[in-house]
């Protein structure tokens, strides 16, 4: 940090007034994404009602998974294949939103994802008002858009659901 001639504190990238660890500052991240996600739902809910919110939040993922998808294919050091990719993709995507507690596997063509531990999950339980399954699905139908382009069509199925009391989150995946 540098102050000016009058008195402007000019920050250099990378300069904070508090000293983060890169483990607070993601921590931080995580907990800022949760949570502008959820502000954003409820002020749509309150103002056009929940069917609004739940359009407009199953819109603004469609969105934010395919740009995302594509921004990471951007990154990949390869030529994108199925299902390494992807399953790169996810671990990236699942550590921005905050996915904690999650195991991938494949077997027979099918991709199957659980998670026991996630903060959007848990600002959705918490105000009691929705269900991410719906979500879920077109998240991962635009990660897999931007990352292979939007011809690209695979089966996502929710099959297990937190907010339903089941013990995870199961997705599966397949393609074709």
């Amino acid at each position: 940090m540098v102050a000016d001639s009058i008195g402007c504190i000019n920050f250099k990238p990378g300069d904070t007034a508090m000293k983060l660890s890169n483990e607070q500052m993601s921590s931080l991240v995580h907990l800022a994404f949760s949570r502008m996600d959820g502000a954003w739902f409820m002020a749509v809910a309150k103002k056009y009602g929940i069917e609004a919110a739940w359009e407009m939040d199953v819109e603004a993922w469609k969105q934010f998974s395919y740009v995302m998808g594509k921004n990471l294919a951007k990154q990949a050091t390869a030529e994108p294949s199925w299902p390494g990719t992807f399953l790169d993709a996810m671990s990236v995507f699942m550590n921005v939103l905050g996915m904690t507690g999650r195991s991938i596997t494949v077997d027979d063509g099918a991709i199957t994802i659980r998670v026991t531990d996630c903060e959007v999950q848990k600002g959705i339980a918490k105000a009691g008002i929705a269900d991410c399954g719906i979500v879920t699905v077109e998240t991962y139908q635009g990660l897999v858009r931007g990352l292979f382009g939007k011809d690209v069509n695979i089966s996502v199925e929710h099959t297990k659901n937190l907010n339903h009391g089941d013990d995870c989150c199961e997705v599966v995946i397949r393609t074709g």
